[in-house]
């Protein structure tokens, strides 16, 4: 089952909170920059390293909620340095990384011309409701 829209923004919420809180030179959501591939690893040591009260579970669904965004699929696909941990360039975007980030745009794209639709039908058909009903 899908979440509430509500959830998923707090979720994004607190995502950017604890990346942005504790890694400010890696995440930025308002302008995101590719990862370094394994920056997972490193991000789990590093929060133990100083004692932060994160498990891997909670780290792994922020970078998740990070990296599925449009704008850093966009990034992926405009920007072929990877960031690493420290906050300098560690690694580039293949070209297949970059193809698959323009796949997962236009998924992201008709996901939300669907749900638009949706949107669109069911006023549509609220509006017809209650006029067919008064003529009864």
């Amino acid at each position: 089952m899908a979440i509430s829209k509500e959830r998923q923004q707090q979720h994004q919420r607190e995502a950017r909170a604890l990346l942005e809180g504790f890694w400010p030179d890696v995440f930025r959501f308002s302008q995101p920059r590719p990862l370094k591939l394994g920056i997972f690893a490193e991000l789990v040591a590093d929060a133990e390293r100083r004692g932060l009260p994160f498990d891997a579970m909670i780290l792994k669904a922020a970078i998740k909620a990070y990296v599925c965004r449009y704008t850093y699929q966009r990034a992926m696909c405009t920007i072929t340095e990877r960031i690493g941990l420290d906050g300098q360039p560690d690694g580039e975007v293949s070209p297949e990384q970059q193809a698959y980030s323009r796949r997962q745009i236009r998924r992201i794209d008709a996901k939300a011309k669907e749900k638009a639709r949706k949107r669109a039908t069911e006023a549509e058909n609220a509006a017809k409701s209650p006029g067919s009903q008064s003529g009864a």
